[in-house]
């Protein structure tokens, strides 16, 4: 859709939203940069918007136990509600969304009080996820409504992990993959990118992406004939359709890593024979091999370069949301190569610790 420029802000609506924000601060290198909450004027809430680079993260909790977003984590747990866009014109993108389909959550809106001109709506995207449009003459963080206070930080920030939000994963259920992937094609102009039937050891999904210019959404569900495995496992555990991961780009995921483990961030382990046979699989590369086993990087390449990629373990109590660090050497894929190594992994990783339970 003409005017939808970038992903502005993913909004996660969690249990405690300054713990979730002290972990991704302490963890993930992100910088506190605004809080809100009833001492602020935002009622029923506490909020924290957090950034990297390019990536902005909001983080908000409710201070009791009814309204949308307790009603929200109380059943799925900590996790995505809003993929915010940039857009050139808020109003006429919702006005013509609503009239190809989708719901109107929150009418466009100019908030009187901002010092930026600022349009703000929502709409709706699939199941408990919306989209907010954000209009603005200025920058996210000078377009925050007047309850957000500017934190200050109190000492040396440490060392920039993440560029920028690369991709949104979904995990959808068993027979939605296609009516999602239209919907959004049809409401919001995105166009179809690769899809494909994967089979690991133990199950399998089918995937498909989604994209507009930056904005991309791979999008997962299981195999209707073996709903079992990492798609299936966190439709369970989140108690719907939701958001699967955040991809965070870094330009280099070897240094980017080594700040991770340092932070006691844990991936999920590749299995050695992996490595063996990687040189065969993808060629040459400019990384060196040893330190990619090390850190349990997976490599995989397109037509247009290659990419290198891991994922962490879910730091969040239902183990559903994590994060992938990805390393673009111009390759425009998703490591569909590595989508079968991926799901051995985190099926072994599962086994592992029940095993150890």
């Amino acid at each position: 859709m003409a005017g939808l420029r970038d992903v502005e802000y993913v909004e996660l609506w969690v249990e405690d939203a300054f713990s979730v924000a002290n972990l991704y601060q302490e963890a993930f290198g992100f910088r506190r940069a605004a809080e809100a909450g009833p001492e602020t004027g935002l009622d029923g809430h506490h909020s924290v918007v957090l950034t990297q680079g390019d990536a902005h993260m909001v983080v908000t909790s409710a201070t009791g136990s009814e309204g949308a977003v307790a009603d929200f984590v109380a059943l799925h747990g900590d996790g995505v509600r809003d993929i915010a866009f940039t857009v050139d014109d808020a109003q006429a993108i919702h006005d013509r969304a609503v009239a190809r389909g989708a719901a109107s959550i929150m009418e466009p809106s100019r908030p009187a009080s901002s010092s930026a001109s600022v349009v703000r709506a929502t709409i709706s995207g699939f199941d408990d996820v919306v989209h907010t449009l954000f209009q603005s003459d200025a920058g996210f963080l000078d377009s925050l409504p007047d309850c957000y206070r500017a934190v200050t930080s109190s000492g040396e920030s440490g060392p920039l992990m993440f560029d920028a939000l690369d991709h949104v994963a979904m995990c959808l259920r068993t027979g939605t993959l296609d009516e999602v992937a239209e919907y959004y094609k049809r409401v919001l102009d995105f166009e179809d990118g690769h899809r494909e039937v994967v089979y690991s050891e133990r199950s399998g999904m089918n995937a498909r992406v989604v994209q507009c210019g930056p904005i991309k959404f791979p999008l997962q569900e299981p195999l209707a004939t073996n709903q079992t495995g990492p798609i299936a496992e966190f439709l369970e555990l989140y108690r719907g359709a939701g958001v699967y991961h955040l991809a965070f780009l870094t330009d280099d995921i070897v240094h980017t890593l080594r700040e991770l483990q340092q932070n006691r961030v844990e991936v999920m382990p590749t299995p050695g024979k992996y490595y063996d046979m990687l040189p065969d699989r993808v060629g040459a590369i400019d990384e060196n091999v040893d330190d990619l086993r090390d850190l349990s990087v997976l490599v995989d390449r397109d037509q247009w370069g290659y990419l290198l990629q891991v994922f962490t373990r879910s730091m969040h109590e239902r183990q559903t949301l994590f994060f992938e660090v990805i390393q673009r050497k111009n390759a425009r894929g998703f490591g569909s190569g590595n989508i079968r190594a991926l799901f051995d992994a985190v099926e072994n990783d599962r086994l592992a610790m029940a095993g150890s339970d």
